[in-house]
């Protein structure tokens, strides 16, 4: 089961070990490409042909930040879109052989502190998944794309793009939400800076893991805990 990941992928990538790199350093998020090239130590150049080889097998995703205009090229970011090497990336590959020496030990030192950092991204893949079942389900009529949203001032975890004047942004927390009126005065923040280009309605969602208890019924943003996404 340790080695399945290299088995798959010596079957379909000549010399894997050129590509180990980039897909551990991939495993920890999303990443710009010119990060990814300081990382691994090789020209851009090289670096574009490995992630185009593994964007073409369907293991790394290449992603622009979502709104109504297609943002440029060099605002791209690249991420492993197969959840079982994501996993396998971040934490078997880099400790095998202290894994093979004491299992226990090693899921204690070094990867249970990273388990929560983990499960709250992939918590946000699951919101954008959602979003798409949530539109499926209210009967949104119109056309609409599901991603994120970044640049230098702002990082949106979830829009919903809608061809009906509508985008949907989101905030997901997989942490504890300590006090509700703060977070939604940091959602209203982020709301600022998307760049609402059309002048579309903006939507607020706030995703929880456990059900927060809103101030009042109708409160703008609309929170929807794991529990309501199920």
């Amino acid at each position: 089961m340790s080695h399945e990941p290299e088995f798959l992928l010596r079957e379909e990538l000549q010399g894997l070990e050129r590509f180990q790199a980039v897909l551990d350093i991939l495993a920890a998020g999303r990443k710009p490409l010119n990060e990814i090239a300081r990382a691994v130590a090789v020209d851009s150049r090289s670096i574009t042909y490995r992630l185009q080889t593994l964007a073409a097998l369907g293991y790394v995703e290449r992603v622009l930040p979502l709104t109504a205009s297609e943002a440029p090229a060099r605002h791209v970011r690249y991420g492993l879109g197969d959840a079982f090497l994501r996993f396998w990336y971040r934490f078997v590959f880099p400790n095998q052989s202290l894994i093979r020496a004491n299992p226990a030990a090693a899921f204690k030192d070094l990867i249970a502190g990273e388990l929560e950092s983990y499960f709250g991204q992939c918590f946000e893949r699951l919101c954008r998944e959602a979003l798409n079942r949530i539109y499926l389900k209210e009967g949104v009529g119109a056309a609409y794309k599901v991603e994120e949203y970044w640049d230098k001032q702002v990082q949106i975890d979830v829009v919903g793009l809608r061809h009906d004047i509508w985008i949907d942004l989101g905030e997901c927390k997989w942490g504890s939400v300590p006090s509700v009126p703060r977070l939604i005065a940091e959602v209203e923040a982020r709301v600022k800076l998307y760049p609402n280009e059309n002048n579309a309605t903006l939507g607020r969602l706030v995703f929880t893991r456990r059900p927060v208890k809103v101030p009042k019924e109708g409160t703008t943003p609309r929170f929807l805990s794991l529990e309501d996404l199920y």
